[in-house]
């Protein structure tokens, strides 16, 4: 019995993915991200990405069985 089933792990990667798209969307609208420093804006765009991409190799595959 796995304990991630399919549904629970796309409902993560879903959350991830609206959590990066959160910072990014911020980041580039925001004038808070203006005042900032330059090397945590870095950070900051840079988390966001990451989270958004890392949220794609959560996302179960969908018509096959995971490797």
């Amino acid at each position: 019995m796995r304990i991630l089933d399919e549904v629970r792990r796309e409902f993560i990667a879903r959350n991830v993915a609206d959590l990066g798209k959160g910072i990014l969307l911020v980041g580039f609208a925001s004038y808070f991200f203006e005042r900032l420093p330059l090397w945590l804006r870095v950070s900051f765009v840079s988390l966001g990405a990451l989270l958004f991409i890392v949220s794609i190799f959560i996302h179960p595959r969908k018509g096959g069985k995971a490797p």
